[in-house]
């Protein structure tokens, strides 16, 4: 039998081991963790987008056939669009001529948004960019609004309230501490915000700073982030026909899902509630829908809501 002072300095010695164990076991774990995340953030950036290359590559723009030569000097504008909801998926990317108005980029823009209320017959044609202090709103459309003018009277109305919020935005929570127990310091002036119409704006008559994050703003409350990633003189292996711009360099893929009862055919409607379904929400295609809701043109029950889907 061990005695009781050996069979300590053992219970020691294992104890010691296991903790050394126990550290060498978790900072494998977060490494294995740290390569995981990275491994499917590249996976998911791979999946997301479908790259077309425009270099050696005749581009078609989709609503011209005209064939306008770009005008030298030129400069080409990398301009990224973000989801609304989700901020970091970058959606779409284009390149963008200097010279091209506001517009000729905004009507490229995809959002889901602007389809639903299209189909529930409520679209509202007005927008606007804000870049640096300039609000760019579009105002082509006899019926668009003035975004921005809210706004503008907010601030002429409420400029304490509005040098407040300024003031925390740029400054942030941890200054804003440091400020109540040192005392108060210099505060931060709004800046000198003012409107354009965008249709009139040319990126070459703006200032904007390559990498800051912009906003786009449509259907009254749907906000995206933009961004001017990077910008370049235009080169003989670029597109130069000025009409095929802005070109698309990058698209997020659409998902779709299919419908729950075939299994074969995406889905276009969603139920919600449906005591016949298999499973709540639940996704049909139009052909199995109706099969299912109803006979002879008559719908079989009504307590259930159902919503057309489009994609993820």
């Amino acid at each position: 039998m061990l005695k009781p002072l050996k069979r300590n300095r053992l219970t020691k010695s294992q104890e010691e081991k296991k903790q050394q164990y126990t550290l060498e076991f978790c900072s494998m774990f977060l490494k294995f963790q740290l390569f995981k995340v990275r491994a499917t953030d590249q996976q998911d950036l791979s999946n997301s987008f479908h790259i077309i290359r425009n270099i050696n590559v005749e581009v078609r723009s989709s609503d011209t056939r005209d064939n306008i030569p770009v005008q030298f000097p030129e400069a080409v504008l990398c301009f990224e669009v973000y989801h609304n909801k989700k901020t970091w998926m970058k959606t779409q990317e284009f390149l963008v001529l200097a010279r091209q108005f506001l517009t000729e980029v905004r009507d490229k823009i995809y959002c889901l948004t602007d389809e639903i209320m299209k189909k529930a017959g409520q679209y509202d044609p007005s927008g606007y960019f804000l870049i640096e202090d300039v609000f760019c709103n579009d105002m082509r459309d006899s019926a668009a609004i003035d975004y921005s003018r809210p706004i503008f009277d907010w601030l002429k109305n409420s400029k304490d309230d509005a040098c407040e919020k300024w003031e925390f935005i740029v400054a942030g929570d941890l200054q804003q501490k440091q400020k109540e127990v040192l005392g108060s310091q210099n505060k931060q002036r709004l800046p000198a915000f003012r409107g354009l119409h965008m249709q009139t704006i040319r990126f070459c008559d703006l200032k904007f700073r390559l990498g800051a994050g912009y906003l786009y703003c449509h259907q009254g409350d749907c906000k995206h982030v933009i961004v001017l990633r990077d910008m370049r003189l235009i080169h003989p292996e670029d597109v130069q026909n000025r009409a095929a711009y802005p070109l698309i360099t990058a698209q997020q893929k659409l998902r779709y899902k299919k419908c729950f009862a075939c299994k074969i055919y995406r889905a276009q409607k969603m139920t919600v509630d449906d005591k016949w379904a298999s499973s709540n929400p639940c996704y049909f295609c139009d052909v199995c829908y109706y099969m299912l809701h109803y006979a002879n043109g008559t719908l079989l029950y009504n307590d259930f809501s159902v919503y057309d889907y489009y994609h993820e």
